[in-house]
């Protein structure tokens, strides 16, 4: 019998289960956790399902049992279990209790292996891992990017750069975090410093909880709602030790710890789902009957043959997971962590194209099992009482979740075919035969003008030249700037005959006082700081950003922010800050009170726009982003001598979500020509006569200058997906590299992404427009 409390398990028997691959151990951490599930997971998964709240207090009781050390060796305070301990726990976790803390718990283990991969010349990793069981420490991963979608092992929108021997500075954006804003620690991956333009060269590390930006209230899924995933942001210095392994070695990290252990473990997630769908469909049709004929619902032939197929193929899946679990205990002596002292020590990656498929495998028939047994419990099923409806839900992240099936299948179809040497990644080989077929197709016009512009690259890349400024792409934060951001120091005399000095400098901080503070969303508030004097001025050109820096327990922490204030608003400026719930800043200004100080510096770069420099001025926006074109369109509005044409194409969800409207519509209709607002939302309310979806070709083709040699900046103030599917609007129209701007530390990568490497890149000023 197996035991559910004092009763017999109401779901599939232990018959069913591969108990001869367990230890004695094992079975009683198997039994252990069950017991945890029926009293305590499995009850606080429907609520937390509900309510969308991370399941906190299902960690810690797992951490009572010593499972959040589960892999890690005992002489780190570990229990120093193997690969198939680790699956069975995570199958146990979803079947019996919930699949979301399974998946956060998948996590988790990933992330103690990647430090396990590299502690042994790392005190501070090695202290880290002897913490997690005793401090009951939850860790998390991050390897995804906004502007990459799954394919996350190419992280475009990361950047680091050493400062000195013993600091480098970071800047990360995950797209997809499990557990953003809750876990107490986290591996990154990232680009490497100085990785000079290739992907392939990663490297990882480690933060904290207090050092990383999320907003985790906003995940809205159809499953895995207690998953709380999201984007997550990191941005600061950090000192070395806080690389996992040396440069470079963040591509071993991930196929040795990463992949290796996510494959297997979400795989056995989706088979706990799969058998937690054969589990409740069980208790339901073994208890209905039909009256008329006599049966139970069980007792129709169909209905069996739907639960035979479905334990078949799940046992399928769950033999070739633990098939797997086994294999990569025998490559590493049962998950033995010391050999990877020798950093070419790669036993796990040999069998990542086994892993590929069992991904596939299992992700795949949850979903045809979860249906499937909805089709065998009919309306009941449908019902939330059951618990069949939220498993289902759950099980279908496990097609979508990267890397997706669709990849996954593709992997295994290409290499199978042509090798494993026609997997790039990294867009690191050319294919040949697609540029001989396309070159076919080319008019001799054509040939001549792709030859040329090959033979000069060529021609860069063998003298080491660049067709950019020198100074262009060496500015952590300022990748366009052709010199370091120039300030507006001089008085500033007005007709009214009052002079007017610069408030703020580069090198000093500035305490301003807040005056007024107003919301102008439902996420976000406006601040506007005294300067020192009334009749002060920034001492910004428009379109560049300040430094804050607020002090919370002692420590400073920096953020970057574009006034909406003109500079010339004299005596004030005004900042719109969106608030995220995990974050030491937001949460500092959220609480700000008026007459309370915070330090300024600036400028510290952007865009410098000077009045007349150009013919046309484009700023392609989406939500907060708009904030320096929302500054750029105050200062060309309120200077009559300034015959710079300009053009807002602002994107929002909703119209709700469009900031300070009515102010953009009176701006739009006395600038005449001079001034044009175009709003575009993600959903249109009735009567809506604007543009309706995300900023594309058709869009910007109809709305902005062509590119016909006219002086023309264009620029764009959004985040990394925004950003790159409008510079490939911008190429498919014929506009130049040149002429375009993008806001942020990642611009230069994602013009390249789209012009290639050896693009000509915008200058930040605009008289080199």
């Amino acid at each position: 019998m197996k035991p559910w409390g004092n009763k017999e398990f109401w779901g599939v028997g232990s018959e069913y289960d591969p108990d001869w691959l367990l230890t004695e151990a094992q079975k009683k951490i198997r039994d252990d956790l069950m017991e945890l599930c029926r009293t305590k997971i499995r009850p606080h998964a429907i609520e937390c399902d509900r309510t969308y709240t991370f399941p906190r207090a299902s960690l810690d009781a797992m951490g009572d049992l010593g499972l959040l050390g589960l892999v890690i060796p005992k002489d780190l305070g570990g229990m120093g279990e193997t690969h198939t301990c680790g699956a069975m726990v995570v199958e146990t976790l979803a079947r019996y209790g919930c699949p979301a803390t399974a998946m956060i718990y998948t996590m988790h283990l990933g992330a103690c292996t990647t430090l396990l991969f590299r502690y042994h010349n790392n005190p501070h990793l090695k202290e880290l891992l002897k913490r997690i069981t005793k401090e009951k420490l939850v860790g998390a991963l991050s390897a995804s990017d906004p502007a990459t979608g799954s394919h996350d092992w190419f992280p475009l929108s990361s950047k680091v750069r050493r400062l000195n021997a013993r600091t480098v500075e970071l800047l990360k954006y995950g797209s997809w975090s499990t557990g953003a804003g809750y876990a107490d620690f986290y591996t990154l991956m990232t680009v490497s410093p100085e990785f000079k333009g290739n992907y392939a060269n990663l490297s990882c590390f480690l933060v904290y909880k207090d050092e990383i930006r999320a907003s985790p209230e906003e995940w809205s899924a159809l499953g895995m709602h207690a998953n709380m995933s999201g984007p997550l942001l990191v941005e600061g210095k950090f000192d070395v030790e806080r690389m996992i392994g040396p440069p470079g070695d963040g591509r071993k990290n991930m196929e040795e710890c990463i992949d290796s252990s996510f494959l297997l473990l979400t795989s056995c997630c989706w088979n706990g789902i799969a058998l937690g769908c054969i589990d409740v469909a069980k208790k339901s049709v073994t208890r209905r009957a039909h009256a008329d004929v006599g049966m139970r619902v069980c007792d129709y032939p169909v209905i069996q043959d739907y639960f035979g197929e479905s334990l078949i193929d799940t046992n399928g899946s769950r033999s070739m997971a633990f098939l797997l679990g086994k294999s990569l205990d025998d490559a590493t002596n049962n998950n033995d962590w010391a050999p990877h002292a020798d950093l070419d020590y790669l036993p796990r990656s040999k069998l990542l194209p086994w892993l590929w498929q069992l991904k596939f495998v299992a992700a795949k028939n949850v979903s045809v099992v979860g249906d499937r047994m909805l089709y065998a419990c009919g309306g009941e099923g449908y019902k939330t009482e059951l618990g069949l409806e939220r498993l289902i839900r759950d099980g279908k992240a496990g097609w979508v979740m990267a890397p997706s099936n669709e990849l996954l299948k593709n992997l295994v179809g290409m290499s199978a075919l042509k090798g494993f040497n026609a997997i790039d990644l990294w867009e690191e080989n050319a294919n040949e035969r697609v540029l001989h077929q396309e070159v076919k197709k080319m008019t001799l016009e054509q040939k001549e003008r792709v030859g040329r512009r090959l033979l000069e690259e060529a021609s860069q890349e063998r003298q080491g030249a660049s067709a950019n400024h020198p100074y262009q792409d060496t500015d952590f934060l300022n990748p366009f700037n052709t010199a370091q951001p120039k300030a507006l120091t001089q008085d500033l005399k007005t007709p009214d005959g009052v002079v007017h000095s610069a408030a703020l400098r580069q090198d000093t901080w500035t305490p301003l006082a807040l005056v007024s503070r107003k919301d102008v969303g439902s996420k976000m508030s406006s601040f506007v700081f005294a300067l020192p004097r009334s009749t002060d001025h920034t001492g910004c050109f428009p379109g560049q950003f300040l430094a804050v820096r607020v002090t919370v327990d002692g420590k400073h922490h920096l953020r970057y922010f574009s006034p909406v204030s003109r500079p010339q608003d004299f005596g004030r400026v005004e900042l719109v800050l969106r608030f995220e719930s995990q974050g030491i800043v937001s949460n500092f200004f959220k609480a700000l009170q008026l007459g309370e100080k915070v330090d300024f510096q600036g400028p510290c770069g952007g865009l410098e726009y000077e009045p007349n420099q150009l013919e046309a001025l484009t700023v392609l926006a989406s939500g907060g982003g708009v904030t320096p074109g929302l500054q750029l369109l105050r200062c060309v509005a309120q200077d009559p001598s300034d015959n710079t044409k300009v053009t807002l194409l602002y994107y929002v969800d909703s119209i709700q979500d469009i900031l300070h409207r009515e102010e953009l519509d009176d701006l739009a209709a006395k600038g005449g020509e001079k001034i044009k607002v175009v709003y575009t939302l993600g959903e249109t309310p009735e009567g809506w006569s604007g543009e309706e979806g995300f900023i594309d070709s058709q869009m910007i083709d109809r709305h902005i200058a062509k590119p016909n040699g006219i002086k023309h900046k264009i620029v764009v103030c959004g985040g990394p997906t925004m950003s790159v599917s409008c510079v490939h609007a911008l190429k498919t129209l014929g506009h130049s590299s040149e002429n375009i701007f993008i806001y942020g530390q990642f611009g230069v990568e994602q013009v390249k992404a789209v012009y290639g490497r050896y693009a000509k890149l915008s200058s930040h000023r605009c008289d080199q427009a």
